[in-house]
């Protein structure tokens, strides 16, 4: 028997010098091939570049852009994941060996990638991160409880994030007084980012400075620096922990949304789609955009068709419906909410720790009109990860217009603290702005509004919350202006609100809006406000 590799769907014939798909030859040139086996038969360790030039094109001199071209070859046809680069060391082959015939050479035990022991070192299927120890520069070493403390911390509020793969304290402390080099980190934990840092004292002053790294490249993705006044030095240490955490999540979820958009679109897995679906999500109600919605429910459906317990698409799933019910561009909210409800219970059922899974159901039951069910599932998010500032705008929202303004008000300034840099700022003022709204606020909700408008003119809802708070203020002729605005902005936006649907559940709070809406509109007299004021 000739010897054979077959790897799921794709079966390598080396005497034969064939690779089947499905059981079909594939086209494959004669050097992709010698290149494949090579790298099948040494799948047991990284291959440097050098090494597969030299088996490849022996006695050769050669490029080293045909390598990369034969890999690209390869990638086409086994997947983006088939052949893994590692950052400064070469080429590993990671398609897990599922049927090698007895005649096939094998030199130990198949692995997806570098390990341990027994301990399987590929990448997650979601994004990864070791927070390394912070390294303490006051020269003192009664200080190193406290760059410890604020490191497990951090390593503690990350692992809130369901969507993240942490590594444990236990081992990013072993490199605790160590001077290495991030690649080798990510290689020896497996693992795509590092997160390290330093923290000085000076006098009653302390300074933290972060920095996130992409260990497989080497490239900085966000830094910065924290300086405070060091009082209580447990306040301190929460509050750095906070504003470390709500600003390197949201920067890991950035810049995996744009790596997977680099991804071969016909080579995705679910995880890939439903990163992909979750991006466009945002982007749909970061600009009030339909097409994106759309975008985002069809990869989301195409990860769930893959994967049915992917987590990514099921939570994009109920945040995408959510859109098409609270932005009126739905067909059918009922089915629109079924899909989004049924979506987020089922990703709670495969995780009941998935804090993004419970917003969007409570969202969806708080938009239905369920408004305890709905502020339960809200709650338990926060309580899940209190660092979530998009958890604290949601929440500060409904409990706000459900009848506790302050505690929403509450909320949405805690979101502003913890985040001060957070790219749904503008989302914050204006849900903080509808906050002091319910409260009969009107001056300070316009100001806000206005804040929102000036950094997003293109949201409705902004603008909406601007033309009520302008009504409760008593600027009728401004606000008649802007309604004109935000009618065209968002047709389909004011028509339901016209109609008195609100994402809220108090009758006073609708009426309220509703009424001061229809006054800027011209549908209502302008002496019906003053009851309501």
């Amino acid at each position: 028997m000739s010897n054979r590799y077959t790897f799921g769907r794709f079966q390598v014939r080396p005497d034969e010098r064939q690779l089947l798909v499905d059981g079909k030859p594939a086209a494959l040139g004669a050097r992709a091939l010698d290149l494949l086996l090579c790298l099948i038969e040494l799948r047991d360790r990284v291959v440097g570049k050098d090494e597969l030039m030299q088996r490849v094109w022996p006695g050769v001199v050669v490029e080293e852009n045909n390598l990369t071209v034969q890999i690209s070859t390869l990638r086409k046809l086994l997947g983006q994941q088939a052949v893994a680069t590692i950052a400064g060391r070469g080429y590993r082959f990671t398609l897990p060996d599922s049927e090698t015939s007895i005649d096939a050479p094998r030199q130990s035990s198949s692995r997806t990638a570098p390990t341990v022991g027994e301990i399987d070192l590929s990448l997650p299927g979601k994004p990864s991160i070791a927070v390394l120890p912070f390294a303490n520069l006051s020269g003192d070493a009664e200080q190193e409880y406290f760059t410890d403390g604020i490191t497990e911390d951090i390593i503690t509020a990350l692992s809130r994030f369901h969507s993240l793969f942490v590594i444990a304290r236990s081992s990013s402390f072993t490199y605790k007084g160590k001077a290495v080099d991030v690649r080798t980190v990510a290689q020896e934990l497996g693992i795509r980012y590092v997160l390290e840092g330093s923290i000085r004292k000076t006098s009653n002053r302390i300074r933290v400075t972060g920095k996130l790294i992409d260990a497989l490249t080497g490239n900085n993705i966000w830094a910065e620096k924290y300086d405070r006044e060091l009082e209580d030095i447990f306040t301190v240490q929460e509050e750095l922990t906070r504003s470390i955490v709500t600003s390197i999540a949201p920067q890991i979820e950035t810049f995996e949304a744009a790596r997977m958009r680099t991804t071969q679109p016909g080579n995705l897995s679910a995880y890939e789609l439903g990163v992909r679906g979750w991006a466009a999500a945002v982007t749909a109600y970061s600009e009030a955009d339909s097409t994106s919605r759309d975008k985002a429910l069809r990869l989301a459906r195409e990860a769930l068709a893959i994967d049915p317990r992917c987590s990514a698409a099921l939570r994009t799933v109920g945040f995408a419906q959510w859109q098409n019910i609270f932005f009126n561009t739905t067909e059918s909210a009922s089915d629109a909410l079924d899909e989004g409800i049924g979506a987020t219970t089922q990703a709670i059922t495969i995780d009941n720790g998935d804090h993004f899974a419970h917003l969007w159901k409570g969202m969806l039951l708080f938009q239905s009109g369920q408004q305890n069910t709905g502020l339960a599932h809200m709650r338990r998010s926060h309580e899940l990860n209190p660092n979530d500032s998009l958890t604290l705008m949601c929440l500060g929202y409904c409990e706000s217009t459900s009848g506790d303004p302050q505690k929403g008000i509450e909320y949405c300034a805690n979101a502003l603290r913890m985040s001060p840099r957070d790219p749904w700022y503008y989302n914050i003022l204006n849900v903080l702005g509808w906050a002091y709204f319910a409260a009969g606020d009107y001056a300070h909700g316009a100001e806000l509004a206005q804040c929102s408008v000036s950094e997003a003119p293109n949201l409705p809802s902004p603008r909406g919350c601007l033309v009520v708070s302008l009504i409760g203020s008593g600027e009728l002729v401004r606000a008649k202006s802007e309604f004109q605005i935000f009618r065209d902005l968002a047709p389909e936006f004011v028509e339901a609100r016209l109609a008195g649907q609100w994402l809220s559940t108090s009758h006073e709070f609708r009426q309220r809006a509703t009424t001061f809406l229809r006054i800027a509109g011209g549908l209502e007299d302008p002496n019906m406000a003053e009851a309501l004021r």
